[in-house]
């Protein structure tokens, strides 16, 4: 598995120029800017590929680079981080980290059994572990209770 990043899923609501406005990513959380209003969706992880890793961008930023150092860029498809490699010609596509499905086969548990124990269809865990869904906080708080994890170690 390739190198894990943060990255957050930003939405500026208004601005100065319009074409700053809209959806974006950002390997940093929102900052707060006179004029321009927006949040972020707290982050969420993602695994780069296996020939790219996280540093930091001569202007002090967090960045993506492939492996001969090149600096990639980020924008979302569909509502999902791109990773854009303009040197190689290339876009990938970027696999979220599945967290309760990585803490749930880390106990050797099966979904079906999972499912059982949290009194769910599998199809609504696996739902959950896709991240097609999100569980309320008190299913989370059993998911981390019976995977022997903290509810924030399954964001």
């Amino acid at each position: 598995m390739g190198e894990i990043i943060t990255i957050y899923k930003i939405n500026c609501y208004s601005a100065p120029e319009p074409e700053q406005e809209g959806e974006s990513c950002s390997l940093l959380p929102w900052r707060n800017q006179p004029g321009v209003t927006g949040r972020d969706d707290g982050g969420r992880d993602y695994v780069l590929p296996e020939e790219y890793g996280a540093g930091i961008a001569p202007g002090g930023d967090p960045a993506v680079f492939s492996a001969e150092g090149g600096l990639c860029g980020l924008m979302l498809h569909n509502g999902c981080p791109l990773l854009i490699d303009e040197k190689k010609r290339r876009a990938y596509l970027l696999e979220p980290v599945k967290k309760i499905a990585s803490y749930r086969q880390a106990t050797g548990m099966t979904l079906a059994e999972l499912a059982e124990r949290l009194s769910v269809t599998p199809q609504l865990l696996y739902q959950w572990e896709n991240l097609e869904r999100e569980p309320d906080e008190e299913i989370l708080l059993q998911i981390a209770s019976i995977l022997g994890c903290n509810p924030s170690d399954l964001r």
